[in-house]
């Protein structure tokens, strides 16, 4: 498996896993503005398909995951664990050492994803999502070394 830049002709792979793992994807045209304003993003590849991606930027002078997916296919493998990795260290050598994320309350899996890795809840917005459901806001702080 290979971490790589995302380009626009991975654009189906990365719509295909957002339908496939979230309830409320983002719409392909906010995935392209995404790109298009400079935001980080990274696929993982296996044999030329692309089967994880990472989405993220700096926010207010916090690093700020914006979404993670991963195929359900290869859900369990890591390639989540290795696509944030990789986004922390991108962070770290921008000397950005506190990020943040948002995730649903009642995803409990992703909550402890999160949390193995090193992230704690700080927060928690009522009515986030479209759907009225919060998000827990989750931070991963690291002191310059």
């Amino acid at each position: 498996m290979i971490i790589r830049n995302f380009i626009l002709s991975d654009l189906d792979d990365v719509v295909r896993i957002e339908f496939d793992v979230f309830d409320d994807p983002y719409p392909i045209d906010i995935l392209v503005q995404l790109y298009n304003v400079g935001c980080g993003f990274l696929v993982a590849e296996i044999s030329g398909m692309v089967i994880g991606y990472v989405i993220f930027w700096i926010k207010e002078g916090f690093g700020h995951i914006i979404a993670i997916g991963v195929d359900s296919k290869y859900q369990d493998m890591h390639v989540g664990s290795l696509l944030l990795e990789k986004a922390i260290y991108i962070f770290h050598r921008n000397n950005i050492f506190k990020i943040r994320l948002e995730v649903r309350k009642s995803n409990i899996r992703a909550r402890k994803f999160y949390c193995r890795r090193g992230f704690v809840q700080v927060d928690e917005e009522d009515n986030y999502y479209n759907d009225g459901e919060a998000a827990i806001i989750m931070e991963h702080s690291k002191h310059e070394t």
